[in-house]
């Protein structure tokens, strides 16, 4: 009986203590923050005017947790790589599915991150005018109010693909 008890015991702590951290957790989770005079998706460095097949581009945005697009299904993907075609219009080459694609999160202090998008432009590419787009979800809170999850993207200015 006395070995039953302790048991419980440590069982009513445990669930306790996850509770209440479950609870810290969600109250002390901090929203995401874009610098000063930038919103999320802005380009922070842009693609270079021109790259080579076989080189890699890359475009760093104001960037939100990825997590915040778990819950949130406005966009299917983090990131496009798109081209020009004679119409005006774009044809999504390749997304964050593809092997030719990185995204990577920087965590920065108080809510402040990055993301950067790589496209490591592979040898079959066709020469062209392309874009690099990031898509995301921020999570906003004002004081004594619920959390909300905000979708956003950004869209790199044009850089053409050349061949050797």
């Amino acid at each position: 009986m006395r070995q039953h008890r302790q048991f419980m015991d440590r069982t009513h702590y445990l669930l306790t203590f996850s509770s209440s951290e479950t609870l810290l957790r969600l109250l002390l989770r901090i929203v995401d923050r874009a610098p000063k005079g930038r919103t999320f998706g802005d380009v922070l460095q842009p693609a270079k005017p021109e790259y080579r097949v076989g080189v890699v581009a890359e475009v760093i945005f104001v960037g939100a947790n990825p997590k915040n697009s778990v819950q949130n299904q406005t966009h299917q993907t983090f990131l496009t790589v798109e081209k020009y075609e004679a119409t005006s219009t774009s044809q999504i080459v390749c997304n964050d599915a593809s092997w030719e694609t990185r995204f990577y999160w920087h965590k920065g202090l108080l809510g402040l991150s990055n993301a950067t998008v790589e496209w490591h432009i592979p040898d079959t590419a066709q020469p062209g005018i392309y874009r690099i787009r990031y898509f995301g979800h921020n999570r906003k809170q004002d004081i004594l109010k619920l959390a909300v999850t905000l979708s956003f993207e950004g869209t790199s200015p044009a850089f053409e693909v050349v061949t050797i």
